[in-house]
């Protein structure tokens, strides 16, 4: 890989995980992100802006979690499936690049482990995961319970991967127990 794609892979590992922290108000149930040139499409569904304006993310999410515990389960996501409103958005790799520096001093000390169940943390790690391989992200698509993605080779050959949540978390420990002991790999599939 020559050192322009290097460098453009290493964007795409913070671009998706500053995605993520902008999209995380929104509460995703699904989203859909597609790289095309220096920009990615994100297309999905969320909660209404009227949801976000009430009260924090951490707020609803802690009701839906309570509702889930108390209700049925698969009631209690077909409401929130219907309450929820489609929505789009663009970044520019620029736009990222500002955005990840004026939030680059809030971010956790390196020693503490991100939490793995923030959407930023799960795109970010996805990201790696392509990087690692010496890819190309070409789309990624997450829903509750999984994120899918394609991605290039060095070869331009186009694979497709599909991890849970659970998968996501491994990986992430994974990756963080070998950066601390001075690994360089992850022993991804």
């Amino acid at each position: 890989m020559d050192i322009e794609s290097h460098a453009e892979s290493q964007d795409q590992t913070a671009a998706l995980r500053v995605i993520g922290q902008e999209l995380a108000d929104l509460c995703p149930l699904n989203l859909e992100i597609e790289v095309k040139d220096d920009r990615f499409v994100v297309t999905g569904r969320g909660l209404p802006e009227s949801a976000q304006a009430d009260s924090a993310a951490a707020k609803i999410l802690s009701k839906i979690w309570k509702a889930l515990i108390r209700h049925d389960p698969a009631t209690d996501l077909i409401d929130w499936q219907l309450k929820s409103v489609p929505f789009v958005r663009t970044y520019f790799q620029a736009d990222i690049t500002r955005s990840d520096h004026l939030r680059s001093s809030k971010r956790t000390a390196a020693n503490d482990l991100p939490e793995i169940y923030s959407l930023g943390e799960r795109l970010r790690i996805v990201g790696r995961m392509v990087h690692a391989k010496g890819g190309e992200l070409i789309r990624l698509t997450k829903t509750l319970n999984s994120v899918a993605f394609e991605y290039c080779d060095r070869d331009g050959s186009v694979h497709s991967e599909e991890y849970s949540a659970e998968d996501l978390y491994r990986i992430q420990r994974e990756f963080y127990s070998q950066r601390e002991t001075g690994g360089e790999s992850l022993s991804i599939r």
